[in-house]
């Protein structure tokens, strides 16, 4: 069965129907139950991404077309260069029991993700404190889609995983300069963030998410 993963989190079933080996529907209340949580002025910081998660190559599937169909309407639905799925929010959607018809590659192959991720894909310098509180914020989220009473089982988010462009590097306030691992990520505790002054990338991150130590 295909669930929804987030980073940090435990995987949160999503009703679905598989069509043939190359078409899936969705039902569009999954969605937007996940981003009103997201959208609350509480989390300024925090974005949701949506995309499906190739089981064997550990990399985004190809989804080729996606459209919400609801009341015989069909609308298109945009997809970004790393196939993340751009979503609109609105409570009619749901309230009409929309559903989001994708065609995907390999589609037996994928399975349905959601991740967390910082809201401003454009920012290239932030200060500690600023990194301190968008893990807050992660932190927060996850516990509301937890729910009650699993909330207080949900572990803490530690720190936040950066995911640096390709080349790109990240350079601290002492001018010491880090590349990425072999994934291109870094990962930044609590405790270093508390540390930290100033970092800038000679690129914007392609994303920022949380991170849960193990």
């Amino acid at each position: 069965m295909k669930t929804w993963m987030c980073a940090g989190a435990v995987a949160l079933a999503l009703a679905m129907t598989p069509t043939t080996a190359q078409a899936l529907i969705l039902e569009y209340a999954g969605f937007y139950d996940r981003m009103k949580v997201v959208n609350k002025t509480d989390y300024p910081l925090v974005t949701l991404a949506f995309y499906l998660n190739h089981r064997q190559q550990g990399h985004p599937c190809v989804i080729r077309q996606a459209e919400l169909i609801h009341k015989e309407m069909r609308l298109p639905v945009g997809i970004s260069p790393r196939y993340e799925l751009l979503l609109p929010f609105d409570p009619k959607l749901k309230l009409d029991k929309a559903v989001l018809a994708l065609s995907v590659d390999d589609e037996s192959q994928c399975d349905f993700a959601m991740q967390l991720r910082f809201s401003d894909p454009l920012q290239q310098a932030f200060s500690g404190a600023e990194l301190d509180q968008l893990a807050s914020q992660f932190d927060a989220v996850l516990k509301r889609f937890a729910g009650f009473p699993f909330r207080f089982l949900q572990p803490d988010v530690s720190g936040v995983v950066v995911q640096l462009a390709p080349d790109s590097l990240m350079t601290d306030q002492r001018h010491v300069s880090q590349r990425g691992d072999a994934q291109g990520r870094i990962t930044l505790t609590q405790q270093q963030l508390v540390e930290l002054e100033t970092l800038r990338f000679s690129e914007p991150p392609l994303w920022i998410g949380p991170y849960i130590e193990r």
